[in-house]
């Protein structure tokens, strides 16, 4: 307290005794071994001190990186976590920026002591630095040939020296997790690029590339053909757009620490719809969107919210920011975006027999000799069995699957004086799943499936929430996506996409059909 009542009066002394003295607002980091990293002080009207924690987040440290010219923002720690300094004291309180201001002191903030601004409370910044590290040419953005930029030139890595600590690192920048393989002699192609690395040694705990010793940059005592290349573990962090059919449009998905989760539309604009559009090469963004009439709500956690990009990141997750899973949404709200490129997916390219197994049919059922028919006549005519499904009018896919992509295809078709009541179901189901929840259609059982229940056609998510299906057709398509957590439902004719359930899978899952009397399937 008396250390805030000494800086106010040494400001009126100074506004008083020096009338001519010129405001000079200053940002710089201290208590850390690297210059893109530590505790934020600031100089105010010429006197130094720190900044509270209290509502300190990530846009607050993007305005920080970018003002220091220490690239993407990493961490907004609070607490002091660098050490607090015992003879400073905060002068700068309740920081609130949007994440898009050239510098701190543009935020909205004030110099009056807040509550709970305790020597414990100092706010700090963890930054990527100045320079970028990427890996190209590779399967994934986890694989490949390893590239740096420096200066905003970028160039190759040589092998000289080149090993597992050195790998490590790249991977754990990357956010890629451990280092599966590291590489040598140009394994993933000789790059074009000049060479701004040799001799490379990392301990193994260095938190980027640059931070180890090499020889320095721009020099150059590597022989052609010997670029260091990286295979890591994990996946990145990464976003899709589902629920349209077409990979330049729909809701956005983002995998951070390998699991999905959904953007909040809270500030979202067509900046940030032009950022996704550009990292996936989309082209130019047409419409920011929030998806609940359009895409539909996801099932995910909310990852990102008050997402402010400026329109010229090359990346959804260089955007200032809230915290990671941090949703201020009032609702269930997840963004969307229309790109005006276009990639429409095929899935037929995964097209796979299928039949289904006798031995999980319902009594009702009769079942083909090669397992491409099921038919649910007016009247049962199978015997009951006790290997036969405990669900009357349903069967299960002779082959489950874990992993991989698949596609199906099967047709409908109805006993015609008794289409206005017919019923039917298909889709996937998870081993474990309760049978009854698939006469139920409920994703949050287990089961993932389109309904028809006499004229009406609808789809239950898995939230419970019940959504009509507009698009008609006899001719079913269904793809699953097991890594990805996907199963669509095309029209088979012409495969237009109807609809996208997202999940996580954990066990085998497999195809079902479920019949009520009078109609009959044919498995493609």
């Amino acid at each position: 307290m008396w250390g805030h009542i000494v800086f106010l009066l040494l400001a009126l002394r100074v506004s008083a005794f020096c009338p001519d003295c010129v405001d000079t607002d200053v940002v710089r980091l201290s208590n850390a071994a690297d210059p893109c990293a530590g505790v934020v002080l600031v100089t105010i009207n010429g006197f130094e001190g720190t900044v509270c924690d209290v509502s300190w987040d990530m846009r607050d440290t993007a305005v920080v990186c970018r003002q220091l010219g220490c690239g993407a923002p990493i961490s907004a720690p609070g607490g002091s976590v660098f050490g607090a300094f015992r003879y400073k004291s905060h002068v700068m309180f309740s920081v609130g920026c949007r994440g898009d201001e050239p510098s701190l002191f543009q935020c909205p903030y004030t110099t009056r002591a807040q509550p709970y601004c305790n020597k414990k409370r100092d706010a700090s910044v963890q930054c990527t630095g100045p320079d970028e590290v990427q890996l190209v040419n590779g399967p994934s953005l986890c694989a490949g040939s390893v590239e740096v930029g420096h200066h905003e030139i970028w160039g190759a890595v040589c092998d000289d020296a080149w090993d597992q600590k050195d790998a490590s690192v790249v991977c754990r920048q990357l956010r890629c997790g451990a280092v599966q393989s590291y590489q040598y002699n140009s394994s993933f192609g000789i790059s074009p690029l000049p060479v701004l690395m040799s001799d490379v040694q990392c301990q193994g705990d260095e938190s980027a590339l640059w931070k180890c010793a090499q020889r320095g940059w721009d020099v150059n005592t590597c022989p052609t053909g010997r670029n260091a290349g990286v295979t890591c573990t994990g996946g990145a962090d990464t976003v899709r757009l589902v629920n349209s059919g077409d990979a330049c449009s729909g809701r956005v998905e983002i995998k951070h620490e390998n699991r999905w989760g959904t953007v909040c539309d809270s500030d979202w604009d067509l900046k940030d719809a032009e950022v996704v559009c550009r990292q996936l090469n989309c082209g130019s963004a047409s419409r920011a969107q929030t998806v609940n009439d359009i895409f539909r709500n996801g099932v995910f956690p909310v990852w990102m919210s008050d997402v402010r990009c400026t329109g010229a990141e090359k990346s959804l997750f260089d955007c200032p920011r809230a915290s990671w899973g941090v949703s201020s949404c009032p609702s269930r709200r997840d963004s969307g975006v229309q790109c005006r490129g276009s990639r429409v997916f095929d899935p037929t390219v995964f097209k796979a027999p299928l039949a289904v197994d006798p031995k999980t049919a319902g009594k009702r059922l009769v079942i083909s000799s090669d397992g491409k028919e099921v038919t649910a006549p007016l009247v049962a005519a199978a015997p009951q069995r006790p290997d036969r499904h405990v669900t009357d009018g349903c069967v299960l896919g002779s082959t489950g699957v874990t992993a991989g992509r698949w596609y199906w295809q099967l047709s409908v078709a109805l006993s015609g004086k008794h289409q206005a009541t017919v019923s039917w179901e298909l889709g996937v189901a998870s081993a474990s799943v309760e049978r009854r929840f698939l006469r139920m259609g409920a994703a949050k059982g287990g089961a993932w499936a389109v309904k028809k229940t006499g004229a009406i056609l609808n789809v239950e998510d898995e939230t419970g929430k019940v959504h009509p299906i507009k698009k008609k057709t006899d001719n079913w398509g269904i793809f699953v996506d097991y890594e990805e957590g996907l199963v669509s439902f095309y029209g088979a004719t012409n495969r237009q996409h109807i609809y996208t359930h997202t999940a996580t899978f954990k066990e085998k899952i497999y195809p079902f059909i479920c019949l009520g009397p009078g109609v009959r399937v044919t498995l493609k």
